[in-house]
């Protein structure tokens, strides 16, 4: 095994959560008078910072304070969350680079109380050595966060990888100065993550089988 840490993204990469990004996107979005967007589409426009994304989507950021949009979407996710569940192959994958004697820690944009109930949930927490959140709703960049994580891993950054589906992971990974893989069904459509030149695969489990 190539690597001795692997860092995973959390939403939409061991949580399959754009469904539920589509649905609570829709929801928000009716109660305005606006068009529905598919997954597809919602996979073209997201991206971070979310501010962002919230003005691509269609809600009128002069009118309505970021701040009380992200607090509306943030109480209709967790309404919703327990609906969905983890890749298919999540468990599987993870604990396959458990076996291996990797090490593992999740670097999410999610604030740090969710991240903690949502991995205890379902039942992934214990294979990781740190679960590193942000302290609030509005999923800002992680960028901060990761770099002072990797300080403390006393692991290699050749012997780091980072796990995410979306070009902010890759940018995260680069900026961290570790290898980064990109799965794709994920927040970001394929193409804009071959872009990025990152390796990207079609499932977890073809990435851990590449790296056998």
């Amino acid at each position: 095994m190539r690597y001795d840490h692997v860092i995973w993204d959390w939403n939409g990469t061991l949580f399959d959560d754009v469904y539920l990004g589509v649905e609570v996107a829709n929801l928000m979005l009716g109660r305005r008078g606006l068009a529905p967007v598919d997954a597809d589409h919602y996979r073209e426009i997201f991206g971070f910072p979310v501010r962002d994304y919230y003005g691509r989507l269609g809600l009128d950021l002069d009118r309505e304070p970021f701040e009380d949009l992200a607090v509306e979407w943030i109480a209709e996710y967790e309404r919703r969350w327990r609906d969905h569940h983890l890749r298919d192959d999540a468990h599987a994958v993870t604990a396959g680079f458990e076996e291996r004697g990797v090490r593992q820690s999740i670097l999410s944009a999610s604030e740090q109380g969710f991240l903690r109930t949502a991995t205890a949930h379902f039942e992934i927490d214990g294979r990781m050595l740190a679960l590193v959140g942000i302290e609030d709703n509005h999923a800002a960049s992680k960028l901060e966060h990761g770099l002072a994580h990797i300080e403390v891993l006393e692991t290699p950054r050749e012997r780091v990888l980072l796990v995410g589906d979306t070009e902010h992971d890759f940018e995260v990974a680069t900026a961290m100065g570790v290898d980064c893989a990109l799965i794709e069904d994920g927040h970001a459509p394929r193409a804009r993550l071959e872009a990025t030149g990152a390796p990207t695969f079609r499932s977890l489990s073809a990435l851990l089988e590449q790296l056998d």
